[in-house]
């Protein structure tokens, strides 16, 4: 009876989260940069930064499926190389910077399609709607950051997102429907 009450307390210690292979990393918001895209009247593709993010990325090397990620941006940092532009897309028309002060993603799922990428599925809130949505990211490297010193993991997120079916329908005629999305982040482990 000793034995099977030791066996099952050695088994649920191998399994506590202390022994698990995840890893915290904290997203660098001087070097990762979310950057978006959109037509504009059929002539041009305008192209937009959020100066400001954040977030924390789980990362399990052994099983990436069980990885995830939490990160934001904040509406009002948007950059889109134009003053008055940005201004018209902070404003209640579009992103309602007042109403929605940040845009974020929570995955729900992580499905590996190769040895450094995988279809990372998630809860978006954009507009103040949120939606289900699948991204590809691409793991880019794991290592030694030479100016931190600090373990480091470097992601590329490549998608797409309907503004329709987040709800926003501002100048639907003229401007195009599809937002072309494209983060380049680097999260270093937490201490």
């Amino acid at each position: 009876m000793v034995w099977k009450f030791l066996a099952a307390m050695f088994g649920f210690w191998l399994l506590s989260p202390a022994w698990a292979s995840e890893t915290v990393y904290d997203l660098d918001p001087a070097h990762t940069q979310a950057m978006f895209s959109i037509d504009r009247f059929g002539f041009t593709s305008i192209f937009g930064v959020f100066a400001k993010s954040g977030g924390t990325v789980w990362l399990d090397e052994n099983r990436p499926e069980r990885s995830r990620v939490s990160a934001w941006v904040t509406t009002d940092s948007l950059w889109s190389a134009d003053p008055e532009r940005d201004g018209y897309l902070r404003g209640k028309d579009w992103l309602n910077s007042t109403a929605n002060p940040t845009l974020t993603f929570k995955s729900t799922r992580v499905v590996p399609t190769g040895a450094s990428a995988a279809n990372v599925t998630g809860d978006l809130t954009v507009f103040g709607q949120t939606r289900s949505v699948t991204f590809l990211v691409k793991l880019n490297k794991i290592g030694t950051d030479i100016v931190t010193r600090r373990r480091a993991a470097g992601f590329t997120l490549d998608g797409a997102i309907s503004r329709k079916q987040f709800g926003n329908q501002t100048a639907d005629s003229l401007i195009g429907d599809m937002v072309q999305i494209r983060i380049e982040a680097l999260a270093e482990q937490r201490l």
